[in-house]
């Protein structure tokens, strides 16, 4: 068995990468525990994008914050249940984390998967003006489901899944995982928008019709995680009249998930064909759309979509 840790060592990733992992790890396991136990109504409170939070959302954002100021290596952080930047002090590097904490809590009271994503860049204060792809270092994901895994993508060194085992170590499950170009499965998400959109719905019909075969959860990390282990597959979030700059926010959401994907050997496009990890960022809390999955796959949506 071999623990995340010592991979990434073998690996070669610098120890303060690695030091800062090691502490979102550690979030994690505090997260599943207070899941397992926890209250799963609303707070009466809101987010920064005026959403109703759950006690979890709030739970989460704190247990993250905490670690992430405990290892000494955040000195910004960026939550998406906090409107305000945390500025740490942080003698041992400088980095951004950008993080969803509770991603699909709204799911927490069905009993369905639901994650947490994160997104680790260096020189923490130039992201703003800046490509995403820019000091962008390391992406990880958090799955909550009947096992609890961790998924991490370094920048040049590959995409690999961890599972928590009984004693509380994350263990390697599967190393180096790879997308195919084309995909067999497809995730539509909003699909109101098929109602005012005719390229859209022409999409979806054109995925049901080729024998596509459909997963939609509800959940950006449940899904995009289904069609990462599956090998293949395409996940999409148009703009819509109530979104018209996407709903997905760029630095929680769809920036975390194109690096790992792109790590993987996929893509991620927005509406207009332009790489995620491309986009300038002009605001902490901006939002896109996403076309994300099998190359091939996210190359046709977009053209007959965009």
């Amino acid at each position: 068995m071999t623990s995340f840790n010592h991979f990434l060592r073998e690996k070669g990733v610098s120890n303060e990468v690695r030091s800062l992992l090691y502490h979102i790890a550690r979030s994690i396991k505090y997260i599943n525990f207070t899941i397992r136990a926890g209250n799963t109504g609303k707070c009466g409170s809101e987010n920064s994008f005026g959403e109703s939070q759950v006690a979890m959302d709030v739970l989460a954002d704190d247990i993250i914050a905490e670690e992430l100021k405990r290892s000494e290596l955040a000195r910004l952080v960026v939550s998406e249940e906090r409107e305000n930047v945390l500025e740490f002090d942080a003698p041992r590097g400088d980095f951004l984390v950008a993080y969803d904490p509770l991603d699909g809590s709204s799911l927490v009271n069905v009993n369905c998967s639901i994650g947490s994503i994160f997104g680790i860049w260096d020189n923490a204060k130039d992201i703003l003006g800046s490509k995403v792809d820019e000091n962008f270092v390391a992406s990880c994901y958090a799955v909550y489901g009947p096992r609890i895994t961790f998924v991490i993508a370094i920048k040049d060194k590959g995409v690999h899944e961890f599972e928590l085992n009984d004693v509380g170590e994350f263990i390697l499950v599967e190393e180096g995982l790879k997308l195919e170009t084309d995909s067999k499965y497809f995730a539509p998400g909003n699909l109101r928008c098929c109602s005012e959109d005719p390229k859209f719905k022409s999409w979806v019909d054109d995925c049901i019709m080729s024998g596509k075969t459909l997963r939609y959860s509800g959940g950006m990390v449940p899904d995009l995680n289904h069609i990462l282990l599956k090998g293949n597959g395409i996940f999409a979030y148009p703009r819509h009249s109530e979104y018209p700059e996407g709903k997905l926010r760029l630095l929680f959401e769809c920036a975390p998930f194109a690096f790992v994907f792109r790590e993987a050997g996929g893509i991620a496009l927005n509406q207009d064909g332009e790489d995620i990890l491309d986009t300038i960022v002009k605001d902490y809390h901006q939002t896109s759309p996403i076309f994300i999955g099998s190359e091939d796959a996210v190359k046709k949506a977009v053209k007959m979509i965009g």
